[in-house]
């Protein structure tokens, strides 16, 4: 079922001198650089739309660790991995993370911003999932038939995301804090865990402002927003092992973190206002 001969001869495609290139295309489906994305495209292009693939990715989380908690099926052995990574070998390996998220994101842009009759836009999503799930592949963290079946998994939770929650951002946090209780239940105190957990609450919170957020102004202020912004977010993850300790506030932290994300256009509205009021005096 997870293919592991195919699985090796994918892995012994890959020449050795290409591991820090493979390593660094399979970050494209991580958490860290997918919540960027997302809260960057919020600030700088559509609020609304961001926001429910934000959502998407929140219940996606939550959802992804509860089947692999209840599978348990392991990852390939460490001398199958192309290079040493960092907590790469532990946890389970079915279905794909990586993978499902890559889908679900890029898969959830294209749908949220009307772009699935454009091949060029389809196209480039499916690229970026390819390369992404035979990454995985490649450096020896999962089976080919884990990110078969994750891509899978990630079609059939967008199809049924996009039906539920009817382009509303909150029905898609609340379908994501539902999904995240089973999960801390079913998963031992993992910080993937908690962000869903704390995500989904403080997206819930965070997305009932959505119609009273200030519009974008100007490209001053998306730039200005986005670097803001992406460091209150580098801040979160600095904080992050201070407190992974104690379960409750991470999950604060991460609640933080997503309301953050949603709230950062008020803030930057507010020292705008500031700015100007003092050149007048």
């Amino acid at each position: 079922m997870r293919l592991e001969e195919q699985s090796a001869v994918v892995r012994d495609a890959v020449p050795a001198e290409y591991a820090e290139f493979v390593a660094s295309v399979t970050e494209l489906g991580g958490t860290t650089f997918l919540m960027l994305l997302l809260a960057v495209l919020f600030w700088c292009v559509d609020r609304r739309r961001s926001a429910l693939v934000i959502s998407y990715a929140v219940a996606g989380l939550a959802l992804l660790l509860s089947l692999k908690a209840v599978f348990g099926l392991p990852r390939p052995s460490a001398d199958a991995m192309l290079l040493p990574l960092e907590g790469e070998h532990e946890g389970y390996g079915f279905p794909s993370g990586h993978a499902f998220a890559a889908t679900v994101v890029y898969g959830g842009l294209v749908s949220a911003f009307d772009r699935a009759r454009d091949g060029r836009a389809l196209a480039a999503a499916g690229a970026l999932v390819v390369l992404v799930s035979l990454s995985r592949v490649a450096l020896g963290v999962h089976y080919l038939g884990d990110v078969i079946v994750g891509v899978a998994l990630g079609i059939g939770f967008l199809l049924a995301m996009n039906r539920l929650t009817r382009g509303e951002p909150t029905i898609g946090f609340a379908i994501a804090l539902g999904l995240s209780i089973p999960a801390v239940v079913l998963v031992n105190g993992t910080s993937d865990v908690l962000l869903g957990l704390g995500g989904s609450i403080g997206g819930l919170l965070g997305s009932q402002r959505l119609p009273a957020l200030p519009a974008l102004r100007s490209r001053l202020e998306g730039a200005v927003l986005a670097g803001l912004g992406s460091g209150f977010v580098v801040l979160i993850k600095t904080v992050e092992p201070v407190v992974a300790t104690v379960e409750p506030l991470l999950a604060v932290l991460y609640a933080m973190l997503l309301g953050g994300i949603f709230l950062a256009p008020v803030a930057v509205g507010r020292l705008e206002v500031a700015a100007l009021e003092s050149q007048r005096t």
